[in-house]
Protein backbone atom coordinates (compact mmCIF):
# COMPACT_ATOMS: atom_id res chain seq x y z
CA UNK A 1 0.00 0.00 0.00
CA UNK A 2 2.88 2.35 0.79
CA UNK A 3 4.29 1.72 -2.69
CA UNK A 4 1.02 2.66 -4.39
CA UNK A 5 0.59 5.70 -2.13
CA UNK A 6 4.11 6.95 -2.85
CA UNK A 7 3.60 6.61 -6.60
CA UNK A 8 0.27 8.44 -6.43
CA UNK A 9 1.90 11.36 -4.64
CA UNK A 10 4.77 11.47 -7.16
CA UNK A 11 2.45 12.01 -10.12
CA UNK A 12 2.86 15.68 -11.15
CA UNK A 13 -0.30 17.73 -11.33
CA UNK A 14 0.64 19.01 -14.77
CA UNK A 15 -0.11 17.48 -17.17
CA UNK A 16 -1.46 14.21 -15.76
CA UNK A 17 -4.03 15.60 -13.31
CA UNK A 18 -4.68 19.18 -14.40
CA UNK A 19 -5.46 18.58 -18.08
CA UNK A 20 -8.16 15.92 -17.41
CA UNK A 21 -9.75 18.29 -14.87
CA UNK A 22 -9.73 21.16 -17.38
CA UNK A 23 -11.39 18.89 -19.95
CA UNK A 24 -14.03 17.77 -17.45
CA UNK A 25 -14.86 21.35 -16.45
CA UNK A 26 -14.97 22.55 -20.06
CA UNK A 27 -17.33 19.70 -20.95
CA UNK A 28 -19.46 20.54 -17.90
CA UNK A 29 -19.84 24.11 -19.19
CA UNK A 30 -20.47 22.91 -22.74
CA UNK A 31 -23.28 20.56 -21.72
CA UNK A 32 -25.35 23.37 -20.26
CA UNK A 33 -28.09 24.82 -22.45
CA UNK A 34 -27.14 27.67 -24.81
CA UNK A 35 -23.48 27.21 -23.85
CA UNK A 36 -22.29 27.51 -27.45
CA UNK A 37 -24.33 30.65 -27.97
CA UNK A 38 -22.88 32.18 -24.82
CA UNK A 39 -19.29 31.20 -25.74
CA UNK A 40 -19.65 32.69 -29.24
CA UNK A 41 -21.30 35.92 -28.05
CA UNK A 42 -19.17 36.33 -24.90
CA UNK A 43 -15.96 34.34 -25.42
CA UNK A 44 -13.95 36.17 -22.75
CA UNK A 45 -16.66 35.62 -20.13
CA UNK A 46 -16.93 31.93 -21.07
CA UNK A 47 -13.16 31.45 -20.78
CA UNK A 48 -12.94 33.35 -17.49
CA UNK A 49 -15.66 31.15 -16.01
CA UNK A 50 -13.68 28.03 -16.90
CA UNK A 51 -10.50 29.51 -15.39
CA UNK A 52 -12.45 30.34 -12.22
CA UNK A 53 -13.58 26.71 -11.97
CA UNK A 54 -10.04 25.45 -12.55
CA UNK A 55 -8.59 27.82 -9.93
CA UNK A 56 -11.57 27.64 -7.56
CA UNK A 57 -9.74 25.71 -4.84
CA UNK A 58 -6.86 28.20 -4.62
CA UNK A 59 -9.22 31.20 -4.69
CA UNK A 60 -11.53 29.88 -1.96
CA UNK A 61 -8.81 28.63 0.40
CA UNK A 62 -6.78 31.83 0.04
CA UNK A 63 -9.86 33.93 0.80
CA UNK A 64 -10.42 31.80 3.90
CA UNK A 65 -6.81 32.18 5.08
CA UNK A 66 -6.47 35.82 4.03
CA UNK A 67 -3.73 35.08 1.49
CA UNK A 68 -3.15 36.93 -1.83
CA UNK A 69 -5.56 35.80 -4.54
CA UNK A 70 -2.91 36.50 -7.18
CA UNK A 71 -1.30 33.22 -6.10
CA UNK A 72 -3.84 31.41 -8.28
CA UNK A 73 -1.88 32.71 -11.28
CA UNK A 74 1.32 31.11 -9.98
CA UNK A 75 0.56 27.94 -11.93
CA UNK A 76 0.72 29.29 -15.48
CA UNK A 77 0.23 25.78 -16.86
CA UNK A 78 -3.22 25.58 -15.24
CA UNK A 79 -4.42 28.69 -17.05
CA UNK A 80 -2.81 27.63 -20.33
CA UNK A 81 -4.42 24.19 -20.06
CA UNK A 82 -7.80 25.80 -19.39
CA UNK A 83 -7.47 28.01 -22.48
CA UNK A 84 -6.53 25.08 -24.75
CA UNK A 85 -9.24 22.78 -23.36
CA UNK A 86 -11.84 25.54 -23.67
CA UNK A 87 -10.97 26.02 -27.35
CA UNK A 88 -11.00 22.28 -28.05
CA UNK A 89 -14.40 21.73 -26.37
CA UNK A 90 -16.13 24.81 -27.80
CA UNK A 91 -14.40 25.69 -31.06
CA UNK A 92 -12.55 22.63 -32.37
CA UNK A 93 -13.12 22.35 -36.18
CA UNK A 94 -16.02 20.01 -36.87
CA UNK A 95 -16.62 19.76 -33.12
CA UNK A 96 -14.40 16.67 -33.30
CA UNK A 97 -13.03 16.84 -29.77
CA UNK A 98 -16.40 17.11 -28.00
CA UNK A 99 -17.98 14.42 -30.18
CA UNK A 100 -15.04 12.08 -29.53
CA UNK A 101 -15.33 12.67 -25.79
CA UNK A 102 -19.04 11.87 -25.84
CA UNK A 103 -18.56 8.63 -27.81
CA UNK A 104 -15.53 7.20 -25.97
CA UNK A 105 -17.03 6.07 -22.67
CA UNK A 106 -13.77 4.57 -21.28
CA UNK A 107 -12.13 7.98 -21.79
CA UNK A 108 -14.91 9.67 -19.82
CA UNK A 109 -14.51 7.16 -16.99
CA UNK A 110 -10.71 7.51 -16.93
CA UNK A 111 -10.93 11.31 -16.77
CA UNK A 112 -13.42 11.18 -13.92
CA UNK A 113 -11.26 8.73 -11.94
CA UNK A 114 -8.21 10.94 -12.43
CA UNK A 115 -10.20 13.96 -11.28
CA UNK A 116 -11.30 12.13 -8.11
CA UNK A 117 -7.64 11.33 -7.31
CA UNK A 118 -6.77 14.98 -7.94
CA UNK A 119 -9.60 16.02 -5.63
CA UNK A 120 -8.23 13.84 -2.82
CA UNK A 121 -4.71 15.26 -3.20
CA UNK A 122 -5.87 18.89 -3.29
CA UNK A 123 -7.95 18.51 -0.13
CA UNK A 124 -4.84 17.22 1.66
CA UNK A 125 -2.79 20.15 0.35
CA UNK A 126 -5.43 22.58 1.64
CA UNK A 127 -5.43 20.88 5.06
CA UNK A 128 -1.63 21.09 5.18
CA UNK A 129 -1.81 24.77 4.25
CA UNK A 130 -4.26 25.40 7.09
CA UNK A 131 -1.96 23.49 9.46
CA UNK A 132 1.00 25.59 8.29
CA UNK A 133 -0.66 28.87 9.34
CA UNK A 134 -2.64 27.50 12.29
CA UNK A 135 -0.72 24.48 13.65
CA UNK A 136 -2.88 21.76 15.22
CA UNK A 137 -6.03 23.89 14.98
CA UNK A 138 -8.45 21.17 13.94
CA UNK A 139 -11.36 23.45 13.07
CA UNK A 140 -9.34 25.58 10.64
CA UNK A 141 -7.59 22.58 9.09
CA UNK A 142 -10.92 20.85 8.48
CA UNK A 143 -12.50 24.04 7.16
CA UNK A 144 -9.63 24.54 4.68
CA UNK A 145 -10.04 21.01 3.36
CA UNK A 146 -13.82 21.36 3.17
CA UNK A 147 -13.71 24.67 1.31
CA UNK A 148 -11.09 23.32 -1.10
CA UNK A 149 -13.14 20.21 -1.82
CA UNK A 150 -16.42 22.03 -2.48
CA UNK A 151 -14.85 25.10 -4.14
CA UNK A 152 -16.25 24.12 -7.54
CA UNK A 153 -19.75 23.99 -6.09
CA UNK A 154 -19.26 27.36 -4.41
CA UNK A 155 -18.04 28.82 -7.70
CA UNK A 156 -21.33 27.81 -9.34
CA UNK A 157 -23.04 30.69 -7.55
CA UNK A 158 -20.74 33.16 -9.32
CA UNK A 159 -21.20 31.21 -12.56
CA UNK A 160 -24.97 31.70 -12.35
CA UNK A 161 -24.51 35.44 -11.82
CA UNK A 162 -22.42 35.70 -14.99
CA UNK A 163 -24.16 33.25 -17.34
CA UNK A 164 -27.64 33.58 -15.85
CA UNK A 165 -29.98 31.32 -17.90
CA UNK A 166 -27.04 29.57 -19.58
CA UNK A 167 -25.76 28.22 -16.26
CA UNK A 168 -26.51 24.71 -15.04
CA UNK A 169 -30.14 24.37 -13.98
CA UNK A 170 -30.55 23.65 -10.29
CA UNK A 171 -26.82 23.98 -9.58
CA UNK A 172 -25.18 26.70 -7.59
CA UNK A 173 -28.33 28.32 -6.18
CA UNK A 174 -26.97 27.87 -2.67
CA UNK A 175 -24.67 25.14 -1.44
CA UNK A 176 -25.75 25.96 2.12
CA UNK A 177 -29.44 25.35 1.33
CA UNK A 178 -28.88 21.95 -0.23
CA UNK A 179 -25.49 20.47 0.57
CA UNK A 180 -24.19 18.35 -2.29
CA UNK A 181 -22.58 14.92 -2.13
CA UNK A 182 -19.24 16.49 -3.12
CA UNK A 183 -19.32 18.79 -0.08
CA UNK A 184 -20.23 15.95 2.28
CA UNK A 185 -17.44 13.78 0.87
CA UNK A 186 -14.99 16.68 1.18
CA UNK A 187 -15.95 17.07 4.83
CA UNK A 188 -15.23 13.39 5.44
CA UNK A 189 -11.85 13.74 3.72
CA UNK A 190 -11.02 16.92 5.60
CA UNK A 191 -11.74 15.35 9.00
CA UNK A 192 -9.74 12.23 8.08
CA UNK A 193 -6.78 14.28 6.82
CA UNK A 194 -6.86 16.59 9.86
CA UNK A 195 -6.54 13.57 12.15
CA UNK A 196 -3.54 12.38 10.12
CA UNK A 197 -1.81 15.78 10.07
CA UNK A 198 -2.25 16.31 13.82
CA UNK A 199 -0.94 12.81 14.57
CA UNK A 200 -4.18 11.37 15.91
CA UNK A 201 -4.46 8.81 13.09
CA UNK A 202 -1.22 6.76 12.97
CA UNK A 203 -0.81 6.58 9.18
CA UNK A 204 1.33 8.51 6.73
CA UNK A 205 0.09 11.41 4.61
CA UNK A 206 0.67 9.44 1.41
CA UNK A 207 -1.39 6.47 2.58
CA UNK A 208 -4.08 8.86 3.76
CA UNK A 209 -4.31 10.44 0.31
CA UNK A 210 -4.50 7.01 -1.31
CA UNK A 211 -7.36 6.06 1.02
CA UNK A 212 -9.03 9.37 0.19
CA UNK A 213 -8.67 8.75 -3.54
CA UNK A 214 -10.15 5.26 -3.20
CA UNK A 215 -13.01 6.72 -1.18
CA UNK A 216 -13.78 9.29 -3.90
CA UNK A 217 -13.56 6.68 -6.66
CA UNK A 218 -15.94 4.42 -4.71
CA UNK A 219 -18.46 7.29 -4.59
CA UNK A 220 -18.01 7.74 -8.34
CA UNK A 221 -18.71 4.05 -8.95
CA UNK A 222 -21.74 4.28 -6.66
CA UNK A 223 -23.13 7.12 -8.78
CA UNK A 224 -22.44 5.29 -12.04
CA UNK A 225 -24.05 2.05 -10.88
CA UNK A 226 -26.98 3.50 -8.92
CA UNK A 227 -27.38 6.82 -10.69
CA UNK A 228 -27.18 10.13 -8.81
CA UNK A 229 -27.66 8.46 -5.43
CA UNK A 230 -26.31 10.27 -2.37
CA UNK A 231 -24.93 7.61 0.01
CA UNK A 232 -24.78 10.16 2.84
CA UNK A 233 -28.53 10.79 2.77
CA UNK A 234 -29.53 8.02 5.25
CA UNK A 235 -27.02 9.34 7.81
CA UNK A 236 -28.18 12.90 7.17
CA UNK A 237 -31.85 11.96 7.62
CA UNK A 238 -31.18 10.14 10.89
CA UNK A 239 -29.13 13.08 12.20
CA UNK A 240 -31.84 15.64 11.45
CA UNK A 241 -34.56 13.42 12.91
CA UNK A 242 -32.58 13.19 16.17
CA UNK A 243 -31.41 16.81 16.21
CA UNK A 244 -34.70 18.39 15.07
CA UNK A 245 -37.23 15.78 16.16
CA UNK A 246 -39.77 18.41 17.31
CA UNK A 247 -40.06 20.02 13.90
CA UNK A 248 -40.98 18.66 10.50
CA UNK A 249 -39.74 20.12 7.20
CA UNK A 250 -42.13 22.88 6.11
CA UNK A 251 -43.08 22.83 2.44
Amino acid sequence: MEWAADHLMKIPFFPYLDIPYCILMAVFLRENKDSIKFAVNYPIASLVILILYVQANVICVHILLGLPLVACLDGAYDTLSAVICWWLVFFCPGDLFFKAYQKIVPLQFAIRVICEARHARLVMIACQEGHQYYPNHLTIIILCGLVDGCSGRLMMSLDRKIREDCAAEGDGESELKQVSEVTKASLVLAVFYALIITGVAPISVNVGVLCGALFMVSLLLNNIILGRHDPFMPIQNVFWKVACSKHQKIE
